[in-house]
């Protein structure tokens, strides 16, 4: 009579042809010892008939092996194996024909050679949880390490996953997922021969050289999310399981999603339909991807892009409940090719995207080669981007391009940075080290630096190119090192605390403000050339020491703090209040030192501050006007400063019309 099956640990079925073990009643399979099917077209270990129902365990002891003793040979004599990586096809560890009831749990080796053929493969409906905490290795083009449909039941991917193959993938659920998808292991797929670059390139044949597949590919709804998992922090010696998952911390894994190719290590997203990653329980956060492990895309060639983690981009909407957040690392590497760390493609809507980790890519060195960190296209739907960790992307070389935050869809309207976000590795001044690029938004976008504790601060560094709109670029704290590009609209900079910017902003058409306060400093060229009416507001001890350029219809307050411009320069309206000061810089070189051509109304209140220092110690004697405007008022009630002149001289103010 039909019965449950159990192999145990000294013993095995061994078959040349065939299905080792078919499950075609309502009962289930352990396995504690061996199944093997070797050379064998069509060869399986495990075949559960559709319908069927009952508990297939492989327990950690248990091996399955469906290979064949095709091995490759050095046909060339270069040095390296040619030919490919398997012979025979359609060959399974375990697989299921239709809707199955009853849990799968691996712990033990699966190994499978053979192309278009899979570790484990569940052709229909799985009714219970799926847990992988064992090995699954396959080798063969287009063949896939594990590949699900739907799932009824939690998921975990711990252990190892490999996919070696032309076209390989690692994991693939094509199905819904009614739970909650946990992965602590490692999961890998390439095409290539060699996973370490050989001394001797040249000897790389095309054989050598295929793409795989993606490591992870989940291409249908998960309703309780997503996460990419290390153990907890250890912070009791006696709970063995402080994070209540039911298994034992220090057996529990780091995830870490690998691809060594050009094809994305990690794809959330379906070609055919519709997905929704639903929130995670119990996170906090409300988010459906939470990324604590990492996520690697690798060309490791030359000439093969890298590509991390990709969103959305197939043709389908992609919802991610609440958000993603990244604790842990998505990374992508180039060598003489693109590299793309995380990408949210068109039809994704990521609510909010928090990194608190690492996301970093390095491109090649060429022309053309651009290194981007987090990428947006048209069509995506991100609204928010928080850091508190580091956004980085680094050119392989001056001629290339590096962008740490690009937005093409022009949806991202708010940034806050407290971490570190920048790009670098091209040639300075070139405009291809841009570390925010929000050019697209026509809507008006804000980006904010905020103020961290002391000793840890922010930093942008890289070039901000903001849109159409009406925007705001506010920092806190922390610095901003690159030219910030403000397009058409009514636009806003604002330093406060101890913020300090110190690349070129440029003004595009509309009215725009520039307001300092607290301590920050402004130590860069400010551009008005789009025109409209501009002002400059300085507070607090701000300090502004760069430059004005087509100011001419700009109006200045120096309600506190100093403005040292060290060069001529025209402007709409000068006010100094009680506090404010004016720095003049003396000099008798034609066009050096400081003088005010003020087109309007120049103000200065009884208390405000004219503090006068020297461009040079030598030949500097003499009578200099400093301020010229329309209309001078209030100029008898300046207290001059000058402690910055050295001893042998002496200053005095003199007003006139």
């Amino acid at each position: 009579a039909p019965d449950s099956i159990r192999i145990t640990s000294t013993g095995s079925v061994e078959l040349l042809n065939g299905t080792a073990v078919t499950v075609d009643s309502n009962h289930g399979v352990t396995t504690e010892g061996k199944i093997l099917v070797s050379n064998a077209a069509g060869g399986v270990g495990i075949n559960a008939n559709a319908a069927t129902s009952g508990d297939i365990v492989v327990a950690s002891t248990g091996i399955i092996t469906v290979d064949e003793t095709y091995t490759p040979t050095d046909a060339d004599n270069d040095g390296d194996f040619d030919g490919p990586f398997a012979t025979g096809a359609g060959r399974f560890g375990i697989r299921t024909l239709g809707a199955h009831g009853g849990k799968l749990t691996h712990s033990g080796t699966i190994t499978v050679e053979g192309n278009d053929s899979a570790g484990i493969w569940l052709g229909g409906p799985l009714t219970g949880a799926f847990t992988h905490d064992g090995k699954t290795s396959v080798v063969g083009d287009r063949s896939v390490a594990v590949r699900a449909d739907a799932i009824t039941g939690n998921v975990r991917l711990a252990g190892t996953i490999t996919a070696q193959g032309q076209g390989a993938n690692g994991a693939v659920f094509a199905g819904d997922v009614t739970g909650a998808m946990v992965v602590q292991g490692a999961i890998t797929s390439t095409g290539y021969r060699f996973t370490t670059p050989p001394a001797n390139l040249s000897r790389l044949d095309a054989d050598d050289l295929l793409q795989g597949g993606s490591a992870l590919v989940i291409e249908g709804n998960v309703s309780g999310g997503i996460v990419l998992a290390v153990p907890p922090k250890d912070n009791s010696t006696t709970d063995n399981d402080e994070d209540r998952d039911g298994i034992e911390d220090a057996k529990e894994g780091s995830a870490a999603i690998t691809s060594l190719g050009s094809a994305p290590a990690m794809v959330v997203g379906s070609n055919t339909r519709a997905i929704t990653i639903g929130a995670i329980a119990g996170s906090g956060t409300g988010f459906g991807l939470q990324i604590d492990g990492t996520v690697n895309g690798n060309g490791l060639y030359s000439g093969s892009d890298g590509n991390g983690l990709v969103i959305g981009g197939r043709g389908h909407a992609v919802t991610i409940a609440g958000g993603m957040g990244i604790a842990g690392t998505v990374g992508a590497s180039a060598v003489g090719a693109t590299a793309t760390a995380l990408r949210i493609g068109a039809l994704a809507s990521v609510p909010e995207v928090r990194v608190s980790g690492t996301v970093t890519a390095n491109g090649g060195a060429n022309a053309g080669n651009l290194a981007t960190a987090v990428r947006i296209d048209a069509g995506a739907n991100v609204p928010l981007l928080r850091n508190t960790g580091t956004i980085r992307a680094t050119a392989g070389g001056t001629a290339a391009g590096a962008v740490a935050i690009f937005d093409a869809s022009g949806s991202l309207a708010l940034i806050e940075n407290a971490g570190t976000i920048s790009a670098s590795g091209a040639t300075a001044g070139s405009g291809r080290n841009r570390a925010i690029d929000l050019s697209a938004n026509t809507a008006g976008a804000t980006l904010r630096q905020t103020v961290v504790a002391s000793g840890a601060g922010p930093s942008i560094v890289g070039d901000v190119l903001m849109g159409s709109g009406n925007d705001l670029v506010d920092l806190a704290d922390g610095t901003l090192d690159g030219t910030v590009t403000l397009g058409n609209g009514n636009d806003r900079l604002q330093l406060s605390g101890d913020a300090k910017a110190l690349g070129k902003v440029l003004f595009g058409a509309g009215d725009d403000s520039v307001v300092l306060s607290g301590g920050a400093e402004l130590g860069s060229a400010l551009d008005f050339a789009g025109g409209g009416t501009d002002t400059l507001t300085i507070g607090g001890t701000a300090r502004f020491n760069g430059s004005l350029l087509n100011a001419g219809t700009l109006a200045v307050a120096v309600n506190g703090g100093a403005l040292d411009l060290a060069a001529p320069v025209s402007i709409g309206s000068l006010n100094v209040p009680s506090g404010g000061t004016l720095v003049a810089t003396l000099n008798q070189t034609p066009g050096s030192g400081t003088l005010y051509t003020v087109a309007g109304a120049a103000n200065f209140a009884s208390g405000s501050i004219l503090q006068v220092k020297l461009g040079s110690i030598s030949n500097v004697e003499g009578r200099y006007v400093v301020v010229h405007a329309g209309t001078l008022t209030g100029a008898s009630g300046i207290t001059t400063r000058t402690d910055l002149i050295p001893f042998l001289y002496k200053a005095n103010v003199a007003t006139g019309t």
